[in-house]
């Protein structure tokens, strides 16, 4: 008989224990959940977040261009002119061989030369014009060193022959005044100097009026070619009788100095 006591609670405290773990699972506490032997509640561990990888950002806005072509990489969006790439090369062909500009949509760099201050700073606002005034401009043209001018020597004198005891011009005067009055138009500080001979013949004071009225012709010559008087001295050579044969002895040179 007691045996059969033992048994039949053996099996109850079985079905007992059994209901209670199918209660447990169906409510969710599976085997996440533990309770212990004193009735505490064991947590089940929490469990670790998945990261969500993050969007990778848009490469920033480079350029480079010459004036043969335009290159870029990056996001555009910002980049206001963008549109007018083709304008820039052009641009830049424009201003010189060597030019470039370099950047991004914050600020660009201008290299080059140039023939004058006054040119690099056109280029300047040329630039800021067309960037936009909210892009930095970094203006690195070089002026180039003027070359050096080659002198030019003055041209020779020019001989003007007048006939025996006459004052009056030939008529290819203005042609061979003609270099004279160039050089002294593109040399302002250069004046002309006009000096009257005559041939040795007959009364010398009568022939060295005549040389002198013969250079003042001269001189009003060159004044209707443009040349102010005060750049024009009569100066009496040494001797106002010319030399060589009569003909070179009539004769009025113009020289500049």
């Amino acid at each position: 008989m007691s045996n059969s006591k033992y048994t039949f609670w053996t099996w109850l405290i079985a079905i007992v224990l059994a209901i209670y773990l199918f209660w447990q699972w169906q409510h969710g506490h599976g085997l996440g959940t533990a309770t212990g032997c004193c009735g505490a509640t064991v947590a089940e561990a929490p469990a670790t977040p998945v990261a969500t990888p993050e969007a990778a950002a848009p490469e920033a806005f480079q350029f480079t261009a010459n004036t043969e072509k335009f290159q870029s990489s990056g996001n555009t969006d910002n980049v206001a002119w963008y549109g007018k790439n083709v304008d820039l090369v052009t641009w830049l062909k424009a201003g010189g061989a060597d030019w470039q500009a370099t950047g991004n949509h914050q600020s660009v760099t201008l290299t080059g030369t140039v023939a004058s201050e006054e040119a690099k700073t056109q280029a300047g606002k040329d630039a800021q014009a067309f960037f936009g005034e909210n892009v930095a401009i970094d203006n690195q043209l070089v002026v180039k060193a003027a070359e050096p001018v080659a002198a030019v020597a003055p041209p020779p004198a020019a001989k003007l022959y007048f006939d025996t005891g006459k004052t009056n011009l030939a008529n290819d005067a203005d042609q061979t005044l003609a270099p004279i009055v160039e050089w002294l138009k593109a040399n302002t500080d250069a004046k002309a100097i006009i000096s009257g001979y005559h041939d040795p013949r007959g009364n010398q004071a009568v022939n060295a009026e005549i040389a002198k009225n013969r250079a003042k012709a001269v001189r009003d010559a060159l004044k209707v070619a443009g040349i102010d008087e005060a750049r024009i001295e009569l100066r009496k050579p040494v001797s106002t009788e010319g030399d060589g044969d009569l003909a070179e002895a009539r004769r009025v040179e113009v020289s500049v100095e």
